[in-house]
């Protein structure tokens, strides 16, 4: 394991036992109430799979920790160049549950540890590639190969529907945004010929810029969510 990589797992180690520490407090302060109640639940969503926590604050909000993970693959093109892309989705949320009128509906909010990122890899078989607006053999490029990453805390906003906290089991639905802001991207060719010269470097900027205007579609990211709770 490199070392950048093991950094990376620790500090997100380090930030998910933090949030849960702090859950845990409120978890307690709030365990002498009447209306107290804890519920853990799993799911599915946009942005993986989730497991949560929920904890009542009072008798219409609850606050709620959750942890999503995914990856995915699929094939795309960004200016005539074919890229393999990877999606690691990597978060761990705290939100804020307000059933407005004491029902199910409810307003949510907050925001998530965001570790979201996409890596790409340009596709290599053909003969020629054109990088920018030059076409270059595969030999002298080699491959290309860019990370996408966006802010590291993204807002939430989202409205949804059903209990976490209730009796026994029950089902919730939710709808939202994440605000992960303008993603960084870099770019770069790796293992061609000409992969240090200028020329080829100038064409890789440009290159570059069409990946970060296809990449800024993914600034505010559409979140549906379906989980099913269970209360103590």
């Amino acid at each position: 394991m490199s070392k950048d990589k093991f950094n990376k797992i620790a500090r997100r180690v380090i930030k998910l036992l933090s949030i849960s520490a702090f859950f845990y407090t409120v978890s307690v302060f709030m365990s002498s109430n009447s209306y107290a109640g804890t519920a853990v639940g799993v799911g599915g969503s946009t942005l993986g799979y989730q497991v949560a926590v929920s904890q009542s604050v009072s008798e219409n909000v609850n606050l709620k920790l959750t942890y999503q993970t995914a990856s995915q693959s699929f094939d795309g093109e960004t200016d005539g160049v074919n890229y393999d892309y990877d999606f690691d989705f990597e978060s761990a949320g705290i939100l804020i549950d307000w059933h407005v009128f004491g029902g199910g509906f409810r307003l949510t909010t907050g925001g998530l540890i965001n570790d979201n990122e996409i890596h790409a890899q340009s596709d290599v078989s053909g003969l020629t590639l054109e990088v920018g607006d030059t076409v270059f053999t595969s030999a002298e490029v080699g491959r290309l190969e860019g990370d996408i990453s966006f802010d590291s805390f993204a807002p939430y906003l989202g409205l949804g529907w059903g209990r976490s906290i209730t009796d026994g089991f029950s089902f919730v639905f939710d709808l939202g945004v994440v605000f992960q802001g303008e993603p960084t991207v870099s770019l770069e060719s790796v293992g061609g010929s000409l992969s240090s010269n200028p020329l080829l470097l100038d064409e890789v900027e440009r290159e570059e810029q069409e990946l970060q205007e296809d990449a800024n579609d993914f600034d505010v990211y559409p979140v549906i969510s379906l989980g099913l709770f269970y209360n103590f």
